[in-house]
């Protein structure tokens, strides 16, 4: 089968590898359809965080598919079913698994996508708990967004949003604008997005935000007069970048809650009165990892899964465009020229499910 294998940085390889067989009674095979390219993937194939791989395995975790196959045990999910997978794997019986903390779970055997084979492949094999069956009628296409909202929604409910409360969204890439329809879900006011450059600020307010600031002028102006001087009840920091981590302590109320969902990859340091600003506040700061809770992967899946199914959370407009495997190295050069506007998507099963028609024009064929 066809396999794009990550080995280290600047070496990613377009490979042949043998097909997986059941061999354990958990076992579920998937037949995957679309498989997207998450920041931390860009990261390690073309930026600074190289994960040398002794053992190279397919790439990728945010994935959907079709079950092709199951083990004798397995009893969640039958052949035909639309599936897309939740890629951490735990240990299920440790302190940490056993009291809501499986995110951090120390027996881990290694994420799907990184350590374990992942879904940049025709085929993958992943243990039955890992499968999350998507609601009926949920395309495939729809189900690769899942990963990724989960996290959104993993972050709002680490913060304890209370229903009603002004909410600040630092950053709109993907994970910023599921986070947007998700606080908007829970109840969010005076719901405003910050972000640079006017196409991410005219997609969030098309998600539902009620305001749009445009971090290149006086941002922090407009956040004053948006909430009559008060700042944000909760922030919620997506961009992981130093000028996101620090202009969402400014934004944060007294005595409110700011959530860090973004992950940073380069050095964060503060100057003493943009940290006292923590201490003065005396704002609550939540740092949010991954997208699990007990029992494992947790409520953020169905939740997830349903807001998909439902369109409440819209993700055909957080797609930059939809490639075959075989393209990945145009659009990770793309991505190094700064040409991405948004999620690449690989449509990677000739019969995946159909796309609607105005995703159809970002079908883009190979030119490798």
């Amino acid at each position: 089968m066809r396999a794009l294998v990550y080995y280290d940085k600047e070496d990613l390889r377009y490979e042949d590898i043998p097909k997986p067989q059941i061999t354990k009674g958990n076992d579920v095979l998937i037949k995957v359809h679309y498989a997207g390219v998450c920041g931390s993937e860009l990261a390690r194939t073309i930026g600074n965080f190289p994960l040398p791989q002794e053992h190279p395995v397919p790439h990728g975790h945010e994935f959907a598919g079709v079950v092709e196959a199951v083990g004798e045990d397995v009893k969640s999910v039958q052949p035909g079913d639309r599936v897309a997978v939740a890629p951490r794997t735990v240990c299920g019986v440790c302190d940490d698994c056993l009291n809501n903390r499986v995110g951090q779970c120390k027996n881990t055997r290694g994420f799907i996508g990184v350590k374990l084979p992942g879904g940049w492949a025709d085929y993958c094999m992943v243990d039955e708990v890992n499968v999350v069956k998507l609601p009926e009628g949920t395309p495939t296409w729809k189900g690769a967004f899942l990963e990724p909202l989960t996290v959104a929604v993993h972050g709002v409910q680490i913060g304890e949003y209370v229903r009603g409360k002004s909410v600040a969204v630092m950053g709109c890439g993907t994970i910023g604008a599921l986070t947007l329809q998700v606080a908007k879900h829970y109840g969010a006011t005076l719901l405003t997005a910050f972000d640079i450059g006017k196409e991410r600020l005219e997609l969030a307010k098309e998600l539902g935000a009620d305001y749009a600031v445009d971090t290149a002028g006086d941002w922090e102006k407009e956040a004053d007069k948006i909430t009559d001087g008060k700042m944000y009840d909760y922030v919620f920091e997506t961009g992981g970048v130093p000028f996101t981590e620090k202009a969402a302590i400014t934004l944060t109320t007294p005595h409110g809650t700011l959530v860090y969902i973004g992950t940073p990859f380069t050095d964060i340091s503060f100057t003493p009165a943009e940290f006292e600003q923590i201490n003065r506040k005396e704002i609550w700061i939540r740092g949010a990892w991954q997208s699990y809770s007990t029992p494992f992967p947790g409520k953020e899946w169905p939740e997830g899964a349903e807001m998909l199914r439902s369109g409440e959370v819209k993700v055909d407009g957080l797609i930059d465009r939809i490639i075959p495997i075989e393209d990945i190295w145009n659009a990770l050069e793309d991505a190094r020229d700064k040409k991405i506007h948004g999620k690449i998507m690989m449509k990677i099963a000739d019969d995946a499910d159909p796309l609607p028609a105005n995703l159809q024009a970002l079908q883009m064929t190979g030119r490798r």
